[in-house]
């Protein structure tokens, strides 16, 4: 039987049926079980933001698509769930490498507990084998992992969008993403060569972040067009053609067919133009006509250098000045005046109609995704990767990734934080325990003080004298040991 624990409640899943069960809190039951000299197992019972996180991947069905995960092991008897599980909260408890896993989130009953791992599962023998070895160990992560493909990651990222469109629909009002590729490298280890990739990143704009929902691993050299298309076709699987309103790219995924092709399904395409080509050059043309003219706006904020001086003038119709896209367009011409140079930049959108201003916000917004991976990689670490198979690698990001967003859409949906400042953050501080014990009876659960339980044990020494082996065992598993 395997357990998950969330606030007052247990959920059970069996192995075979795959049906899960509710453990409702009882205190009653479990007062009067401990009566009896009766009690399975006690964790220390901290009530904080992860029981709730738990609670709800369990509602919106976060389970069922850790437990549906391509799993490629010739040996399963690790459920593929606790794998998945353990590296969605590998980056919650500030972990940045594999082998701490076993030392930490493994080792520690409380933190096993704000995994919603419970005293019941330990004892039924995935936490510490009748041998007394414990299977559930960093080595196993990496060869439940090693054999996967990128292509298993793609797959059950297309259930967790799925899961997450149907449960949190006001998450997705917003009619703006953004798509962008970050790199990873992998050092050399004593059995794995140094290799690269990189993961083109489909996510949706909200204010102050992107949300990354779906992304693709290939190797570093793929062209950005090909992996773009392959990520926006799995998107369209779940979501449907025309979903995404309003999409946000950068020049290195520029493809004239492409672009059609995603106006005609209800996409309209945001980008920056290649110094090279052609409609640039028109824009620059149409600016010596008499009725063109330039507003001022705010200058970019730049790292070093002096801040130019930032005008931008429109155009419409320009399909005609890009061959292969037949898509209606419109244009942002950007003039940046320096001190010893004048610097243009264009932007295109597929819309017969758009003003420069709205061209220009727009393609600013795209940054926001750059922003994350920025927070990501120096909060989140999830570009700290261990010498390891690309499947281990493939693994740490792509659970970082769901960490981050589904952490985020926990604590809005939950109203925990209502007063920050943006959803672009680092993981939360670690949890401490509280004064209270979960203690486990039968099929019930209550939360009890030390003071309350050994009070009770006490009155009723006579039926715990019979049972004292599970009083112990029970303990030791608070404890941590064996």
């Amino acid at each position: 039987m395997i357990y998950w624990r969330v606030e007052g409640r247990t959920v059970a899943i069996t192995e075979h049926k795959r049906e899960w069960k509710v453990f409702v809190e009882n205190r009653e039951a479990v007062i009067e079980a401990l009566k009896r000299g009766e009690c399975v197992g006690i964790l220390p019972a901290a009530r904080g933001f992860l029981d709730g996180f738990a609670e709800f991947l369990l509602e919106m069905g976060m389970l069922d698509t850790f437990e549906s995960f391509p799993d490629q092991r010739k040996r399963r008897s690790i459920p593929i769930f606790f794998f998945c599980n353990s590296l969605l909260y590998r980056p919650l408890f500030h972990l940045d490498r594999v082998t701490p896993i076993e030392t930490t989130l493994f080792r520690s009953p409380y933190i096993l507990r704000q995994m919603g791992f419970n005293a019941l599962q330990i004892e039924e023998g995935f936490y510490q084998t009748p041998e007394g070895q414990c299977p559930f160990t960093a080595e196993a992560i990496l060869e439940c992992f090693a054999k996967s493909t990128a292509e298993d990651f793609l797959q059950h990222q297309k259930q967790v969008l799925k899961r997450l469109v149907d449960y949190c629909p006001a998450q997705f009002r917003a009619d703006v993403w953004v798509m962008d590729s970050v790199h990873f490298q992998i050092p050399n280890g004593a059995h794995t060569d140094p290799s690269s990739f990189k993961a083109c990143v489909l996510g949706v704009w909200q204010g102050s972040v992107v949300w990354p929902m779906l992304w693709a691993f290939v190797p570093e050299s793929r062209n950005e067009t090909v992996v773009g298309k392959k990520v926006m076709a799995a998107a369209e699987e779940v979501l449907g053609e025309g979903f995404i309103r309003h999409l946000l790219i950068d020049r290195g995924y520029l493809d004239g067919r492409w672009l059609t092709e995603l106006h005609q399904k209800g996409t309209r395409v945001t980008m920056g133009v290649k110094e090279d080509m052609l409609i640039l050059e028109e824009m620059h043309n149409l600016t010596r006509m008499p009725e063109s003219e330039w507003t001022e706006v705010e200058p970019p904020k730049l790292h070093e250098g002096p801040r130019p001086q930032r005008a931008i003038t429109g155009f419409t119709d320009l399909q005609q000045e890009w061959k292969s896209c037949d898509a209606p367009l419109s244009g942002c011409l950007i003039r940046d005046v320096y001190p010893d140079e004048v610097v243009y930049q264009g932007l295109v959108t597929t819309a017969p109609v758009a003003m420069a201003e709205d061209i220009l916000h727009h393609n600013g917004l795209r940054w926001t995704l750059e922003e994350v991976f920025m927070t990501l990689t120096r909060y989140w670490q999830f570009d700290k990767l261990p010498p390891c198979r690309p499947g281990v690698a493939y693994a740490l990001v792509h659970f970082a990734l769901n960490a981050f967003t589904l952490l985020g859409f926990y604590l809005q949906e939950s109203d925990i934080a209502n007063d920050v400042d943006t959803w672009n953050m680092a993981p939360p501080p670690l949890p401490m325990p509280e004064r209270e014990l979960a203690v486990y009876a039968g099929d019930y659960l209550a939360l009890l003080r030390p003071s309350e339980l050994v009070t009770i044990i006490l009155n009723h020494v006579d039926a715990w004298q019979a049972n004292r082996d599970k009083l112990l065992l029970a303990l030791r598993i608070c404890e941590g040991g064996s």
